[in-house]
């Protein structure tokens, strides 16, 4: 073994020793056994795990005996979470790697900003103005009928557990990804949206059976790609591989090269 791999191995054992010590590990330590021998509603546990993943982002910030470095690293607080929990990520057990991804993102937001994010027994709470940027206000008499207006109030509001996905993807991630193909520079995200709306269009008349027109804007093309996308999105890589990158989503906005 080089000096430099000596240097390392010692400064991830003294890392380890330090995490191990903390004094809030000990509530963080019985939720997680819970979560783990749990088969269902593991979110619900997710509010009590987020708390105590604030507590010991906190508590690290607060102990001086020895500087952590990517303390608020989703990856870093995961496998302490792991080890707490006694957990075998080749257990491949979703549910609860999920609450534990759940978990560390509230803590971390809840941590970077106080103010926008409060626990409250077995609920979380998000300013509304986070949780929803955008408010839809109906346009009578107008073609449409609606525009979206930004939304400006500050009261905290009960939310779903899911919408911290949301809220980590748009506020972690999208400055630092600008998802643009190479030749047509369109932007993925608008364009899956857009072809959902579409899709959806062209469904409603297949399933009220308008036969004349549904033959006026799918033609036999039209068909054979909606074969080839069907084949690409039922194996699911896309998906999985989105997943894969999110739960290694680093503060920077940047995936590990381990991942």
């Amino acid at each position: 073994m080089t000096k430099n791999e000596t240097k390392n191995e010692t400064k991830k054992d003294n890392n380890n020793d330090f995490m191990m010590s903390l004094k809030s590990n000990e509530p963080l330590k019985k939720i997680l056994f819970l979560a783990k021998n749990l088969s269902n509603n593991l979110s619900n546990l997710v509010p009590k795990m987020g708390k105590s993943v604030f507590d010991v982002i906190t508590e690290i910030d607060k102990r001086q005996d020895i500087k952590i470095k990517g303390q608020i690293d989703p990856v870093f607080l995961r496998n302490h979470l792991y080890t707490l929990a006694s957990y075998e990520s080749k257990t491949k057990d979703r549910a609860f790697e999920l609450a534990v991804t759940r978990s560390i993102r509230w803590g971390i937001k809840a941590y970077q900003n106080p103010t926008h994010y409060k626990f409250d027994k077995d609920e979380i709470f998000v300013m509304s103005k986070v949780a929803v940027p955008f408010k839809t206000e109906e346009l009578k008499g107008l073609k449409g009928g609606v525009k979206k207006v930004v939304n400006t109030d500050e009261t905290l509001e009960p939310v779903r557990i899911s919408l911290i996905d949301k809220i980590w993807a748009n506020t972690m991630a999208v400055n630092k990804r600008q998802s643009k193909t190479k030749d047509t520079k369109i932007n993925f995200q608008q364009l899956s949206s857009n072809f959902l709306n579409e899709l959806e269009s062209v469904w409603k008349l297949a399933d009220k059976k308008d036969y004349n027109k549904l033959l006026e804007i799918v033609d036999e093309k039209t068909i054979e790609n909606l074969g080839n996308i069907s084949a690409l999105l039922t194996d699911n890589s896309i998906r999985s591989a989105w997943i894969k990158a999110s739960d290694n989503l680093s503060v920077s906005g940047d995936v590990k090269k381990s991942a």
